[in-house]
């Protein structure tokens, strides 16, 4: 369904910024758009395309700017979506029970209303601070053998093209190639208002986390894998353990405490900042780092054994985001007996090791592992046939240190089959990524395009900037 919008006049702009300095949550990309709009109103939106189209200025869309790569910046027109964060429940259809979230509204606030009617999606992201209009734009995805990723989940999505018009688009009524398009558009299609998921009744699961030597862990991979509904690795340089995360749906009551109570809420606070003064510590004084990486794997949550409703076994973490970092993180089809899987881990070791020997500690946060199902997503990096491994480090060190040991460990994972890096984390000081994204995702990007280019959403390209560009021009 398309709708025109009302006539507006360009040159009654809303509200704006001039030349504020934008940054995003770990602080490793930047820009100084011309505007800065925080619209609260479809009106204001309207107005800006208007203005936009008319002037030739480039548009990008951002919310709470978790995102690490270069998908935001633009030295033009740069939007926030914060505003447009309502929630609602939408139980029409019985049989598949739905929710309509705001791209502004953070995770916890859509949490907040599922709880309340007994639902829950079936995978998230840890963090319940960030905001859904980034986690569906880029594919974001939790973890979980039989899941995909939040945009899989996508039933329809409301957004306005550059040309001022308001579509919805839905499952049914569009077909498959439109909708894998548009579920994981990078913000190429226009401005997205809402996106519709599809939900389920919330269930409980037994949530174990334990401390595996190594290899126990690497001899008993896929059979750990593949026997949990969900399992995530964890590993903290320089220990000799690895925090095995499992969780399997379960008919028992609940034995943990209640969510979110204020003694979690208090503990979270405070642990997290802690983690959050180790590490500048880290940074401050490298040689320390073997000994702060050891001190932090055992102050971790990798001991329990209890039954949880599904959405606190996701959201396992709170405050985290309050110690910032750098994060690399690529998808890649898994082999079998999850060979290739290994080698990308020993990968890790292996470097860390290296640089070690020669008393360098760029890496000093966590590498953390998970598997999920295929995406049906033209542009998402686990598209295709066969289950995917996404695998990640996380620090905060010197950036310089940082871009020459990730961009290394990056380079020898973009070798694996089908690998891609996640769009929403750090990659372009990877050695060669542009010109490998193009290759990797090669015909997806021609379908993309021409899906794009029919539906006539963005003919002079005014949401695509530089990083964009280079990929999809």
């Amino acid at each position: 369904m398309t709708t025109t919008a009302p006539q507006t006049r360009s040159d009654t702009l809303p509200d704006h910024l001039r030349a504020p300095l934008w940054q995003n949550w770990g602080k490793t990309t930047e820009c100084r758009p011309a505007y800065f709009f925080q619209p609260a109103h479809v009106d204001d939106l309207y107005r800006i395309l208007a203005y936009a189209a008319e002037k030739r200025r480039k548009i990008r869309l951002v919310t709470s700017g978790h995102s690490w790569s270069a998908l935001v910046p633009t030295d033009s027109i740069l939007i926030s979506m914060n505003h447009f964060d309502q929630v609602t429940m939408d139980l029409s259809d019985s049989a598949q029970p739905r929710v309509v979230i705001g791209v502004g509204a953070t995770v916890r606030a859509v949490n907040d209303v599922l709880e309340k009617h007994g639902f829950a999606l079936p995978l998230n992201v840890v963090l319940e601070s960030v905001r859904f209009g980034g986690l569906i734009a880029t594919g974001s995805h939790g973890s979980g053998w039989h899941n995909a990723t939040l945009s899989d989940l996508v039933h329809a999505i409301d957004l306005i093209s550059a040309t001022g018009e308001l579509h919805h688009f839905e499952q049914g009524i569009h077909s498959d190639e439109v909708m894998n398009a548009v579920r994981l558009n990078l913000g190429m299609f226009g401005i997205m208002l809402q996106v519709t998921l599809n939900i389920q009744k919330s269930w409980h699961v037994r949530a174990q986390d334990r401390r595996v030597p190594i290899p126990e862990v690497l001899n008993n991979l896929e059979e750990l894998v593949c026997t949990h509904d969900n399992l995530d690795l964890f590993w903290w340089p320089f220990t000799d353990r690895m925090w095995v995360k499992s969780w399997q749906r379960t008919d028992a009551p609940i034995t943990a405490k209640p969510r979110a109570s204020a003694l979690d809420r208090w503990s979270a606070a405070l642990t997290s900042r802690m983690y959050r003064e180790a590490l500048r510590l880290a940074h401050h004084v490298p040689t320390l780092t073997p000994l702060i990486c050891r001190t932090m794997f055992l102050a971790t949550p990798s001991v329990r054994d209890q039954v949880v409703q599904l959405v606190e076994a996701i959201h396992y973490r709170r405050s985290i985001e309050v110690a910032t970092m750098g994060c690399v993180e690529v998808a890649f089809k898994i082999n079998a007996g999850f060979a290739n899987v290994k080698d990308a881990i020993q990968t890790v070791f292996e470097r860390t090791k290296a640089y070690a020997a020669r008393h360098h500690h760029p890496f000093n946060v966590t590498m953390n592992v998970r598997f999920i199902d295929h995406s049906q997503c033209l542009l998402s990096p686990a598209y295709g046939e066969g289950h995917t491994c996404y695998i990640e480090i996380l620090s905060r060190t010197y950036q310089k240190d940082w871009f020459t040991f990730s961009g290394e460990i990056g380079a020898e994972w973009l070798k694996l089959p089908q690998a891609r890096p996640h769009w929403a984390k750090e990659y372009r000081h990877i050695p060669g990524v542009t010109e490998h994204l193009k290759r990797a995702f090669g015909e997806n990007i021609t379908s993309f395009n021409k899906v794009k280019q029919a539906l006539g959403l963005d003919p002079d390209n005014l949401f695509v900037n530089d990083l964009l560009g280079e990929v999809f021009l």
